[in-house]
């Protein structure tokens, strides 16, 4: 049986207020009492004073201290400590009061405490101090030479047996619940994680670990919609040179290889407000948002210079390089539009020898060195 874990001293607190609650109610039904008395002129009211209220009170309050102070003491001990108290002060009451003399059915209320921290423990304990504490208090009265019947010895420990018995199998119909509830809960949690991972694969490329073309066009369409219309929008489209010829003289893998470091170039050079995606093949696509056109160009010039001075050990003395193209979004502009735009910026900078930048907005070629 799956257990919880021990020291809950919020549920302390909570018993011990009730406890506290427990002398409070007491004591107004022993003062209403002893006023009754009072009126009805009785003569013996002084000593139902001291016996019903005065003394039950004291030894109480004694209690108390004494709980306290356990507790504060022995906190790795609290639980224990509260069966106890409880005990006691329920034997107290069976003593001081007559009308529960031989009410030893009360010594079960500390054993229901124990069966809420659901621990089989403290309900152990719990009985066998019941079982010690109806010893003592059958043999109060024997000392006082009264007799003790022995129904009363069957019952009261047939009332504890049960009790405890009724609160193991609360316990395990409790624990059983909770087990349920969290199987439940790490179901959700695993179908939530499977719905991640399915809503991640769908939107990153597994190879580069980039967004993928899908993802290209929500966060754009996302960005137009709700972009403030005074907050600049460019997109650069690189496409690496003699990608063909790569994979042709080394093999696909090799190209494998060069698409994943690209991407890695990529997450390197760009900033958090920067997007990057496999647009597809060899082209990624890259949205700066809130950058002026100058600024783009030099982080483009950036990622070209990585992409320049990467070695490839699986392409020895093969040269690394991309063409770019870059265009600024022009509210006025369908979005199509743009991207063919941007695209033709991409294939003029191919067709003017590669390794270079073509932006549309200033009609600017950036021929770099080779």
């Amino acid at each position: 049986m799956e257990q919880f874990p021990a020291h809950d001293p919020t549920w302390n607190r909570k018993l011990i207020l009730t406890l506290w609650w427990i002398l409070i109610i007491y004591e107004v039904a022993a003062t209403i009492a002893l006023g009754y008395e009072i009126t009805q002129q009785s003569s013996n009211w002084w000593n139902s004073f001291i016996r019903f209220q005065l003394l039950p009170t004291t030894l109480q309050l004694l209690l108390m201290g004494l709980g306290y102070l356990a507790i504060h003491y022995l906190k790795n001990y609290s639980e224990f400590i509260m069966i106890v108290w409880t005990m006691t002060m329920v034997s107290i009451f069976i003593l001081c009061i007559p009308e529960m003399t031989h009410s030893y059915e009360l010594l079960c209320m500390p054993i229901l405490l124990a069966s809420i921290y659901f621990h089989k423990k403290y309900v152990v304990f719990a009985f066998s101090l019941g079982i010690v504490y109806l010893a003592i208090l059958m043999l109060v009265p024997m000392l006082q030479g009264q007799t003790t019947n022995p129904y009363e010895v069957i019952v009261s420990l047939t009332s504890l047996t049960a009790t405890s018995v009724l609160c193991f199998a609360i316990m395990g119909r409790g624990l059983e619940l909770i087990a349920k509830l969290k199987h439940s809960v790490i179901r959700e949690q695993d179908l939530l994680i499977r719905n991640v991972m399915i809503d991640r694969l769908s939107k990153v490329d597994a190879l580069t670990e980039l967004f993928n073309h899908r993802s290209f066009q929500e966060h754009t369409d996302h960005l137009i919609s709700h972009m403030p219309p005074d907050t600049p929008l460019e997109l650069a489209l690189m496409d690496i040179d003699n990608f063909k010829l790569i994979n042709d003289n080394y093999g696909h893998w090799v190209g494998d290889v060069v698409l994943k470091t690209i991407g890695t170039i990529l997450k390197d050079v760009l900033g958090p407000d920067d997007m990057s995606f496999r647009y597809g093949g060899e082209e990624f696509a890259v949205l700066f948002v809130g950058k002026s056109q100058q600024d783009v160009l030099a982080i483009c010039e950036e990622i070209m210079e990585s992409v320049r001075d990467t070695i490839i050990p699986e392409m020895p003395g093969q040269r690394l390089t991309m063409s770019i193209g870059l265009a600024t979004y022009n509210r006025n502009t369908m979005k199509k539009a743009w991207f063919q735009l941007v695209d033709e910026c991409l294939y003029t900078a191919k067709r003017n020898g590669k390794n270079r930048i073509h932006v549309h907005a200033a009609d600017i070629q950036m021929p770099l060195a080779e």
